[in-house]
């Protein structure tokens, strides 16, 4: 083969499922071939998902910590209706995403064995592909390949979800101002998280969900009571709704959705359908291979190989969970596989993950109902934030934590967090339940006081 069109491994997405493996391989000698369709190394992630809503959220969250400050004894003049200078906040973003993805390309590019293209890449076959960039056209050859190349907004069959103003997940992150009055359809985590961001920027908003409550999958207990806290800072909730249709032109829209047998509307200066995202697998060429998907994703078997042999996929390209993090758990992993090393393949019973709502929700491992559809037979233990010094100090003295342990031998099976700064409690609550800590264990750890974190080791020694 030509030295310079063969390579020990293709990977086609530089997002968080590709670029790590991609650089772990390049690290250990192998030739890598790392194709990104986008203009920079990152994916959905950095450029249109987690990293623009959390830098949209500092600046909403900063208002409103503003317009509190009176609490604290530092009153300012003018906080009821700041303005929002939203240039400056989207020159925020766009500083930040590039200087992100200008040091993961210098960081890729730093390695002699990794090539980076910007492009986009079709299999020709089970070892080959094409790769199209600037007008030009390559064939290379390869002995593995990983598929990575995330996922995409999922539309809706709802007329008029093609009217100018009707934005997708992406185009709210692009949106050019603060709208007056905002419709989001779908009420997951990113229907949920912008909702509280453009309500905190000063918008009038309203949640439509299909089901039966707003962020299906989460702990039941902790997702009524943000539903309870949004509906407290003047968000509309309606829940079990059918939308029906968009109308309207320019920057008024009208949603007609039914609820319980009646017909509503509401009005509304942009609608965002945000109902979640579905795997990306158009173009990738998979019919000239054996790899198998549907609507789910990408099938692979428990080291994420396809049903071709050889050829691997990880992240949202295989489906649920769709987080960052999962995404390059996974992506390490088949690093390891590939270069014949013992390689932990990411439990998804063991997952963390945080939404950045307000207050944060973090959760790893399992639901108390996901236990219970496990077949395990688990109790709770809770703790209230309203009881927490630390809470209390910082002014928002709201939330909720609960332990999810097995009966018969008090091992934590699952830590849900609601409260400001649950973020920064994952990392324990990762690893209590990867390492499936007992309660009697967590409580015997001294956690410093005041700190938001104690209330592990006080819900660990109060469980019955």
């Amino acid at each position: 083969m030509d030295p310079n069109t063969s390579y020990d491994v293709l990977i086609i997405g530089g997002g968080p499922g590709g670029t790590p493996a991609a650089m772990a391989l390049a690290q250990a000698g192998k030739r890598v071939l790392l194709v990104e369709a986008g203009h920079g190394l990152g994916g959905t992630c950095l450029f249109e998902g987690c990293i623009p809503s959390k830098i949209f959220r500092e600046t909403a969250a900063k208002r409103r910590e503003l317009a509190s400050l009176g609490d604290f004894g530092l009153p300012l003049p003018q906080t009821e209706g700041m303005s929002v200078n939203w240039s400056a906040v989207q020159t925020r973003k766009h500083h930040i995403l590039s200087g992100r993805a200008q040091g993961a390309l210098a960081k890729a590019r730093s390695l002699p064995g990794l090539d980076v293209v910007f492009g986009r890449a079709r299999l020709t076959a089970p070892r080959s592909a094409v790769i199209e960039t600037g007008g030009e056209r390559r064939e290379v050859a390869f002995a593995n390949a990983l598929l990575a190349t995330g996922s995409v907004a999922s539309p809706l069959p709802i007329p008029g979800a093609d009217l100018p103003g009707v934005l997708d997940s992406t185009g709210l992150i692009e949106i050019g101002f603060v709208p007056k009055s905002l419709a989001l359809i779908g009420g997951g985590p990113i229907g949920v998280e912008m909702a509280q961001i453009f309500a905190m920027l000063g918008s009038q908003v309203t949640v439509l969900e299909a089901g039966p409550r707003i962020l299906g999958p989460v702990d039941g207990v902790l997702a009524g009571l943000l539903s309870e806290r949004l509906r407290g800072e003047g968000i509309t909730v309606e829940t079990g709704v059918s939308v029906q249709a968009i109308e309207g032109e320019g920057q008024q829209h009208t949603v007609r959705y039914a609820h319980e047998g009646q017909v509503h509307t509401v009005e509304a200066q942009v609608v965002a359908i945000v109902a979640g995202r579905h795997p990306n697998v158009d173009g990738l060429g998979l019919e000239t291979t054996a790899v198998q998907h549907d609507r789910h994703g990408v099938k692979v078997d428990a080291t994420l190989q396809t049903d071709e042999p050889g050829i691997y996929a990880t992240g949202d390209l295989v489906g649920n969970p769709m987080f960052a993090h999962w995404a390059t758990a996974q992506s390490l992993a088949v690093a390891r596989h590939l270069l014949g090393a013992p390689a932990a393949f990411p439990n998804p019973a063991h997952n963390s993950a945080v939404i950045f709502s307000y207050p944060e929700l973090g959760m790893a491992g399992l639901t108390e109902d996901a236990a219970h559809a496990a077949g395990l037979e688990v109790a709770v233990a809770e703790y209230d934030y309203r009881i927490d010094a630390r809470a209390q100090i910082s002014g928002d003295a709201f939330g909720r934590l609960r332990l999810v342990y097995r009966k018969d031998d008090r091992r934590i099976v699952g830590v849900h967090a609601l409260v400001e700064g649950a973020a920064d409690l994952m990392g324990e609550a990762a690893l209590i339940v990867r390492h499936g800590l007992t309660l009697e264990q967590v409580g015997a750890a001294i956690h410093p006081h005041p700190t938001l974190t104690e209330a592990f080791g006080l819900t660990a020694l109060g469980a019955k």
